[in-house]
C-alpha cells in the first residue's frame, strides 16, 4: 500500500489525491485515515473531505478544487484597491462627467508602479485593467481640445447668445440649421484611413502620391443639419 501511494500521489491533481487517499483509507479499515497521511503527508481534513466525497458520490465536472476555492480577487484582500486606482488616474481622467465612460491617460504599469510606491503591494497589471473597465474607464485615442494662443474672452458669451437664439427661433417654429464643415480633401482615388473587406491580397489599388490633381481639385465635405427636425 505505501508504494502503492508513493508512485500514484505525483501523477494526481488535487481532487485526485483526495479521492484516492480517502480509498486507500477505505481499505485499511480502522486507522486507516491516521496510516495513509503518515505515508502521504497529507492532512487529515484532506482525507476526510475525500471520503465525505466518495460516500456523497459527487459528480465528476473536472472541477479540481470545490466551488469557492482558488486565490481570492485582490480588492477582496485589499478592499481599498478600486479607490486607489481611481485617486491614481483621477487627475489624468478626461470625458463628459454626464457620459457613461471616461479615459485616462496613465498606463497600466505607471498605475502598477504607483501603486508599489504608495502602498507597498505588488498588483497585476490584468487585475488593474480588470478593476478600471468596472470602474468604466477605457483605452481612448487623443482628442483635439487645447487651443493654440488666448482665447477670445467674450467666448462662451458667443456661444451662450447663439444658443438662446437657436432655442427661440426653434420655439417660435422658424427654421435652424446647423452647418459641419471638414478639412479640405483631393478629389480623387487617394489612399483614406480605414480598412473594408475584400479578398486576400486584394487590396484596393491607389495612387503612390497624395499630391492634388489639377483637374480635380479640392473638395470641403460639410454637412447642413436642420435641427428643427430633431424637436
Amino acid at each position: 500500500m505505501e508504494e502503492h501511494i508513493k508512485t500514484l500521489l505525483p501523477h494526481l491533481n488535487e481532487k485526485q489525491k483526495r479521492l484516492f487517499l480517502a480509498s486507500c483509507a477505505n481499505s485499511l479499515g480502522w486507522g486507516g485515515v491516521t496510516k495513509v497521511c503518515e505515508i502521504s503527508g497529507c492532512s487529515k481534513d484532506t482525507v476526510i473531505r475525500g471520503k465525505a466525497e466518495l460516500q456523497a458520490s459527487l459528480p465528476t465536472d473536472n472541477r479540481i478544487r470545490q466551488k469557492g476555492g482558488g486565490r481570492k480577487k485582490a480588492e477582496e484582500i485589499h478592499p481599498e484597491l478600486p479607490n486607489w486606482i481611481e485617486e491614481i488616474v483621477a487627475d489624468s481622467t478626461y470625458g463628459n462627467p454626464e457620459n457613461p465612460l471616461t479615459w485616462t491617460t496613465e498606463s497600466l504599469r505607471k498605475i502598477q508602479d504607483m501603486i508599489l510606491l504608495s502602498e507597498h503591494i505588488y498588483v497585476s497589471i490584468k487585475t488593474i485593467a480588470r478593476i478600471l473597465s468596472e470602474l468604466k474607464y477605457g483605452l481612448q485615442g487623443n482628442k483635439k481640445m487645447l487651443q493654440v494662443g488666448e482665447p477670445h474672452p467674450d467666448r462662451n458669451e458667443q456661444f451662450g447668445f447663439i444658443n438662446d437664439m437657436a432655442r427661440l427661433f426653434i420655439f417660435e417654429g422658424h427654421p435652424v440649421i446647423s452647418v459641419d464643415t471638414k478639412k479640405k480633401e483631393n478629389v480623387g482615388n487617394f489612399k483614406n484611413n480605414g480598412e473594408e473587406y475584400r479578398k486576400h491580397n486584394d487590396p484596393r489599388e491607389v495612387l503612390d502620391h497624395d499630391f492634388p490633381l489639377k483637374e480635380l481639385g479640392k473638395v470641403a465635405p460639410y454637412g447642413v443639419y436642420v435641427l428643427t427636425h430633431l424637436f
